[in-house]
């Protein structure tokens, strides 16, 4: 994060937005020392920091457990980007139209840091249906949308980001293996589209495109999801793999 070689550089300034990172939906209370140990600071210095945030309301603490958590103010810093872009009022009509015609669920996203964060998502009628809602972090070596995205970057830009991942494995179908993982990019790539079988879910299977923007750069992923008894389905993959390519052409 320290740059000493760019003048323009404020070191305090970028210490500060990655301490907000560091809370999460998995961690979105901690204590004083976890604060200091994720950003590699000494209790003085992260016990300032947390207390110029607490200042601009940025976090604000329990007194009962000495936790810090965030305030929902922390939502002005980005969540007029995604809406700035313009990608769900771009892709809300394929979402729509795929999901009403073969009652599959369809989902957008893009990639933010390790994670994809669901733009929106439009669920099926399915039992076998995951509970995520816009806004959520999926790890990006589990889903279809992380593969899609991945898949159309630099050979060197894609190990660069695996080589941060956290291989955890969330189904004993999970890749957990970085030249694994890669391969599989290779294969996305070449395959022009995405696919998770079980890797993120049990009992599901998704697939998804890589959607340009005019600078011919990956923007975002479009998807489908649905219960895997359902591949079995006369025509039903090839109709939503046509479709999916139909999405990245015209969107």
């Amino acid at each position: 994060m320290t740059d000493s070689n760019d003048r323009n550089f404020i070191n305090s300034f970028a210490k500060g937005l990655q301490l907000i990172t560091t809370f999460t939906k998995e961690r979105s209370k901690l204590g004083l020392t976890e604060v200091a140990k994720a950003n590699d600071m000494n209790l003085p210095t992260a016990r300032r920091y947390l207390h110029t945030l607490t200042k601009l309301d940025f976090i604000i603490k329990d007194e009962s457990t000495q936790t810090f958590q965030l305030t929902p103010k922390v939502l002005r810093l980005g969540s007029w980007v995604i809406s700035s872009m313009g990608i769900k009022e771009r892709l809300l009509p394929y979402l729509i139209s795929i999901r009403n015609e073969w009652d599959v669920t369809t989902h957008c996203a893009i990639m933010e840091g390790n994670e994809i964060v669901n733009v929106e998502r439009i669920r099926s009628s399915d039992v076998v249906n995951l509970d995520i809602s816009a806004g959520s972090r999926l790890p990006l070596h589990a889903t279809s949308l992380g593969k899609a995205i991945l898949s159309f970057m630099s050979p060197e830009k894609q190990k660069e980001i695996a080589e941060q991942l956290d291989f955890k494995a969330l189904t004993p179908y999970t890749i957990t293996d970085m030249n694994t993982f890669l391969i599989e990019l290779e294969k996305t790539k070449q395959r022009g589209y995405a696919i998770a079988v079980q890797e993120l879910s049990l009992g599901l299977k998704t697939m998804a495109i890589p959607v340009f923007n005019s600078e011919e750069i990956v923007e975002t992923a479009f998807g489908v999801s649905y219960p895997l008894n359902r591949a079995q389905e006369n025509g039903l993959e090839e109709a939503l793999i046509k479709r999916l390519f139909e999405v990245r052409d015209k969107a």
